[in-house]
């Protein structure tokens, strides 16, 4: 038992209070950041991980990043252990309280909306006393979102995880070009698919994802031009309903492209895109299983949503 944290002759400087401004700072990256830019709640945040230093002794919980003070790699540590134990706490509060634990569960809207929504009533009837909160995000942002507690659960490429993550593979995320089959230039380019990108219309996703830069540059590589960005989309689904119009082609997961049917449209595996290529994963950290042993229940149920998903679809 921690017995220095309850002794009242050496809990002076320990607080759950503390421990708190400890995990805001974590968050924020540093001291004043968490303050919110206000110089008085830093000097405040910044005396109490001071006095949290005294109750420990022989350690620092903070330093220097550039001219601004953040945490110390044993400050991190420290504001990692209280995050579990509050939220742990909580977890027992809204028990106590009668409120249902909840599962916040985060993926791209393609996946949300092409996987999950459809099959939900399999979901909650596997979850039964667990709210379910669905966080649309882009993958480059999840792994950041779980870190931060804002997720429990990401589906997201297994290239992105970090280490310290429980996993469950939902099988594999493959990248295919996607055209009308009544498009009568497709022939010409039986031998190189790379062309159709260039010259006929194509829809993409905007911005600069790592998906589409990786694209992008093969096609420089390969053809000495970038795609015909004909239309740009917010999402998938979106370059999924484009193809759909026959006014375009596109690049899509696989998963999400077999609904295409074959006798309207062009599937065409390309090797080059194999870097895009990856194992789709439904990640959690490993901690919050002692919070909420129920997260290995809805990631099993996800992957078998999944799974059967594709087979119907094939």
């Amino acid at each position: 038992m921690f017995e220095k944290g309850v002794n009242k002759l050496t809990s002076k400087n320990f607080s759950l209070g503390r421990l708190k401004s400890m995990i805001e700072v974590n968050k924020a990256g540093y001291i004043l950041k968490a303050a919110k830019g206000n110089v008085t709640e830093a000097a405040k945040i910044s005396r109490q991980i001071g006095e949290l230093e005294e109750f420990f002794g022989k350690v620092s919980l903070r330093s220097k990043i550039g001219k601004l003070k953040g945490l110390s790699k044993e400050g991190k540590e420290l504001a990692a252990i209280a995050e579990n134990f509050l939220i742990s706490m909580q977890a027992f509060q809204d028990k106590i309280d009668g409120i249902q634990p909840s599962i916040a569960i985060g993926a791209g809207e393609t996946f949300l909306c092409s996987i999950l929504l459809p099959n939900f009533k399999s979901l909650q009837q596997s979850t039964s006393g667990t709210r379910i909160n669905l966080c649309n995000m882009r993958s480059s942002e999840l792994p950041n979102a779980m870190d931060a507690g804002e997720t429990d659960l990401i589906i997201l490429s297994e290239k992105r995880l970090g280490k310290n993550i429980q996993k469950l593979s939902l099988g594999k995320l493959e990248y295919k070009l996607y055209a009308p089959l009544n498009w009568e230039c497709l022939n010409k380019y039986q031998r190189s698919p790379l062309k159709m990108i260039c010259q006929e219309p194509f829809a993409s996703l905007s911005g600069t994802g790592q998906r589409r830069t990786s694209l992008e540059n093969l096609t420089i590589a390969k053809t000495g031009k970038k795609p015909n960005y004909t239309l740009e989309c917010s999402s998938h689904l979106e370059v999924l309903e484009a193809i759909k119009s026959k006014c375009f082609c596109g690049a899509l997961p696989s998963f999400l492209g077999e609904g295409l049917l074959l006798k309207h449209y062009k599937h065409i595996a390309i090797k080059e895109l194999t870097n895009m290529h990856g194992n789709l994963v439904i990640a959690w950290k490993k901690e919050t299983f002692q919070y909420k042993p129920e997260i290995e229940t809805v990631a099993k149920e996800i992957q078998k949503i999944f799974k059967k998903t594709i087979t119907k679809k094939k």
